[in-house]
């Protein structure tokens, strides 16, 4: 029955992979291109994600979005070239939170300690993506996917993007997700895979911290609870605040991966991950500075790198973040890739901009590398 089940959801992973492509590449071929600077790549890149996105979020088709989820990127992985990376499987236990840490969690300090009581007996999976040639250094990925799907295994083609572009060892881990597990636990899970990459004998200046989108605002969580002076931070759209307040959720919402969405939503992402409602108690978290990087205290914030698109509709609120990060006298260098969606670096191969991307992450990791 197992094998039954395991092929049915292989099959419908690769007809519906087979399904959006066909419509994506009818309606390049009728209409021409959604944003005028787009080839037929790109296009196919962002109806595949999008599709992914949308599906997952929606209550009807949430069971076919985790299928593409899950599957869609060992479909890659069978079609892509040779990486020149090797492969590590990892466990991470459970560590107790240093006192410091709870110190600097904020609203999150009790709730934090109730978690890391709870989860002594933890062991999370988590892989090691090594390239060719390895420096003394790594990166501690934390994945995207609106804290509600995603994984190590279904990141692998990122870290290995990533392992080639600095040529560092990669470190991804699956943190527990919402619905099932609400804030703090994600905060919890990545203070884990911290301590862990610490037990391995790296100092914190031998530590990039990276991640897209929902991983995005995590490494920021991450940093501003063990305010660690890690050697670099490297952000692909970062979630910095979750009001889609700001003017680009609208504007670009027809061309985005994403979709704007009321965080009072009981269907929404922010919804499923602090399970609040509509009081001041609500309004209180969604300003918290662990959920709303935007309006952290960014002192001391290692050199940082942001990449964005500038058709994705989290643009004004990382526009805003960088501001403001500025304002503190933080190192942050903003790289906006014209008419690009949110986190176009994990799009398929030949899309546009996507090389200039990860050679431009690669440059920063080097600069930043020759100053330690």
């Amino acid at each position: 029955m197992d094998l039954v089940r395991e092929a049915a959801r292989w099959a419908v992973a690769v007809g519906s992979l087979v399904a959006v492509g066909s419509v994506s590449t009818a309606r390049y071929l009728a209409n021409g291109p959604m944003v005028h600077s787009w080839d037929q790549r790109t296009q196919l890149s962002r109806d595949l994600i999008r599709f992914m996105v949308t599906s997952s979020a929606d209550h009807t088709w949430h069971v076919l979005g985790q299928t593409c989820h899950e599957y869609w990127p060992d479909i890659a992985q069978l079609l892509r070239p040779p990486q020149h990376v090797s492969y590590e499987q990892l466990s991470i236990p459970a560590y107790p939170l240093s006192a410091q840490s709870l110190q600097s969690a904020g609203i999150w300090r009790g709730a934090l300690a109730r978690v890391a009581d709870a989860s002594a007996a933890m062991h999370m999976a988590a892989e090691r993506v090594v390239p060719a040639s390895a420096e003394s250094a790594v990166v501690l990925y934390v994945h995207g996917g609106a804290y509600t799907s995603g994984s190590a295994r279904q990141y692998r083609e990122v870290h290995a993007r990533m392992a080639r572009a600095t040529r560092l060892p990669v470190i991804g881990f699956s943190y527990r997700l919402a619905p099932a597990a609400q804030y703090p636990v994600q905060l919890y899970d990545a203070y884990c895979a911290y301590a862990h990459v610490r037990s391995m004998g790296y100092e914190d200046a031998q530590i990039v911290l990276a991640g897209d989108s929902a991983g995005g605002n995590l490494v920021l969580a991450l940093w501003q609870l063990v305010r660690m002076p890690a050697r670099a931070l490297v952000l692909l759209s970062p979630r910095v605040d979750v009001t889609s307040a700001r003017q680009s959720w609208s504007t670009f919402a027809g061309v985005d991966v994403l979709r704007a969405y009321a965080p009072d939503d009981s269907r929404s992402s922010i919804w499923q991950l602090l399970g609040h409602g509509t009081d001041e108690r609500a309004r209180q978290l969604l300003a918290d500075p662990f959920v709303a990087p935007v309006n952290a205290d960014l002192h001391g914030l290692p050199p940082t790198l942001v990449q964005a698109g500038s058709a994705e509709v989290m643009l004004d609120d990382i526009r805003e973040f960088v501001r403001r990060a500025r304002r503190q006298r933080a190192d942050v260098e903003l790289q906006l890739f014209d008419d690009m969606f949110h986190v176009f670096q994990a799009a398929l191969p030949g899309t546009r901009n996507l090389a200039a991307a990860w050679d431009a992450i690669g440059a920063f990791c080097s600069q930043v590398s020759s100053r330690v």
